[in-house]
């Protein structure tokens, strides 16, 4: 069985459930005054670990949350929208985004993340430390 990835169809929907959560608040995220009514339209997405906002979805990409690779020894598909996690990805030297510095982990490593590395396009105003209280992976 190849790999599954994700259909046009499939990843807009994925990010519409992206923005629509942040909607109705998302722990470590305050978005920065000017782009509230982005956020209320549903055009602010987020990184689903280091809690990176931006309206833009080139700064974003679509990741298993569970490795197809292991749930193919149980013999089960994944449930492809259940098993999606958005995390933010650069196209700059040095930026470490989360979905590239998490590889083949299971994770990404500590201080990866655009929040981290890119603060100047966040369009969330929350420190850095309390967000860090509220990411997904250790």
């Amino acid at each position: 069985m190849s790999r599954q990835n994700f259909t046009p169809k499939q990843r807009d929907e994925i990010f519409k459930w992206n923005a629509a959560d942040l909607i109705h608040s998302v722990s470590g995220i305050m978005i920065d005054e000017r782009y509230i009514r982005h956020k209320e339209q549903g055009l602010v997405y987020f990184c689903e670990n280091c809690k990176f906002c931006q309206i833009d979805r080139m700064y974003f990409d679509i990741d298993h949350l569970v490795p197809d690779v292991q749930l193919r020894g149980t013999g089960h598909r994944s449930n492809i929208p259940l098993n999606a996690i958005v995390l933010c990805k650069s196209y700059e030297t040095g930026a470490r985004g989360c979905n590239q510095t998490k590889g083949g982990k299971l994770w990404p490593p500590p201080n990866a993340g655009l929040a981290r590395t890119r603060p100047d396009l966040d369009l969330n105003y929350m420190d850095i430390h309390l967000r860090d209280a509220n990411t997904l992976w250790p």
